[in-house]
């Protein structure tokens, strides 16, 4: 049985997670940005391992979301987990560069400087 405190840190990392992909980024990705082992950083929003404050830091400074509002989500999320479906929900902001419903425009995939042997982003989208 997990304790409250592995409990959070895996509230933490669920919310870090949802706001990387709100930002349009991967795993791989962030943990390029931030300068940390993609696998490490998997292992954070996983719930694996728990979460140091300068990567909570780095991901938000990252993703333009201030860190006490994605705890605050966390323990939201938390909260719903908890109790089932009643916690509130915190909407995202609407991205500029994302299609709405109404359009149909096809895809590219983003442009990298890794190299192809050492691009992860296909296994952790």
């Amino acid at each position: 049985m997990k304790t409250l405190s592995e409990e959070f840190n895996a509230a933490v990392g669920r919310q870090l997670r949802g706001e990387i992909a709100a930002a349009g980024s991967s795993i791989a990705a962030m943990a390029r940005d931030i300068g940390v082992a993609r696998s490490a950083l998997d292992n954070y929003v996983t719930g694996k391992r728990a979460i140091p404050v300068p990567v909570v830091y780095a991901v938000c400074a990252q993703v333009r979301v201030a860190p006490h509002l994605v705890l605050a989500r966390a323990e939201e999320r938390l909260s719903a987990d908890s109790a089932r479906g009643a916690g509130t929900l915190t909407p995202f902001r609407r991205r500029t560069d994302v299609a709405g419903t109404d359009e149909n425009i096809p895809e590219v995939a983003f442009e990298s400087p890794v190299g192809h042997e050492r691009d992860t982003d296909d296994l952790y989208q």
